[in-house]
């Protein structure tokens, strides 16, 4: 964000996959804009999407604040440049919706409000940095556990995300054979990859409430009897046994 501004331009940040499991100090980082979901360490349902400007954002978005004709209201003046064309992302009468003018634009979808705020609600009851910690803990034992079973994992782990672990589908295996028996037989969705990185990847999350110990092990121990169904010969160690060591070192430092 420092950097933008010192050149002028504007930044956006997607921190639907961020929110509540990895820092995210919006104004600290000078964030132009941030746009998040509830779906992902929130651990509420998608639908709705939380948004953040900064007052140099709320001045550039007001000067293309128009209103359709017969819901003006009083003294109301134009903004001085072109329209915003797309009237489902109409962020001016979106922000004139919330002000006290109240000026119609849409009807809001008042349960998923009752969700933010019930997600919201739960992290403040855990606590933040509370929440924050459970997803980096969860995260050391789901990297302990996969490297016990000798997979490789993807990417810089200096600069992993916390609640999402990606590794390489071992070769010979049929990745997505795997993903379907996990699903079938153990109720554990893990996700493929997408563009370049399809098939060769998979994706395992341990966000919002799934970011805990029980699920961790779980996801571990499925993981492993699924691939030694499939033929893959894996190390001795035990994957659930090395989770459960990290686990068992927090705890140790905590008491």
């Amino acid at each position: 964000g420092r950097l933008c501004r010192e050149r002028g331009v504007l930044s956006y940040v997607d921190a639907t996959a961020s929110l509540v499991g990895n820092p995210l100090p919006v104004d600290a980082w000078q964030i132009d804009v941030c746009t998040v979901g509830l779906q992902k360490c929130l651990g509420g349902p998608s639908g709705s999407g939380p948004i953040t400007i900064s007052d140099p954002v709320a001045a550039l978005i007001k000067e293309r604040w128009h209103v359709e004709k017969g819901i003006e209201p009083p003294g109301f003046v134009p903004g001085k440049r072109s329209r915003i064309p797309s009237n489902y992302f109409d962020l001016a009468m979106v922000m004139a919706y919330w002000s006290p003018q109240r000026l119609n634009h849409h009807t809001e979808a008042t349960s998923m409000l009752y969700c933010a705020r019930e997600c919201a609600r739960c992290v403040l009851e855990e606590g933040l940095q509370n929440t924050l910690d459970r997803h980096a803990l969860a995260s050391r034992a789901m990297v302990a556990g996969l490297q016990a079973l000798g997979m490789e994992l993807f990417g810089d782990l200096s600069h992993k995300m916390t609640n999402v672990t990606g590794i390489y589908i071992p070769e010979g295996v049929d990745g997505e054979a795997i993903r379907r028996d996990m699903l079938h037989d153990f109720g554990i969705e893990i996700g493929t990859s997408f563009g370049p990185l399809h098939g060769k990847i998979w994706r395992i999350g341990a966000m919002g409430y799934n970011a805990r110990k029980d699920t961790i092990l779980r996801t571990l121990t499925a993981l492993a009897s699924v691939l030694r169904l499939h033929g893959l010969r894996l190390p001795e160690d035990d994957a659930a046994h090395a989770a459960l060591a990290v686990y068992r070192e927090a705890e140790k430092a905590a008491s």
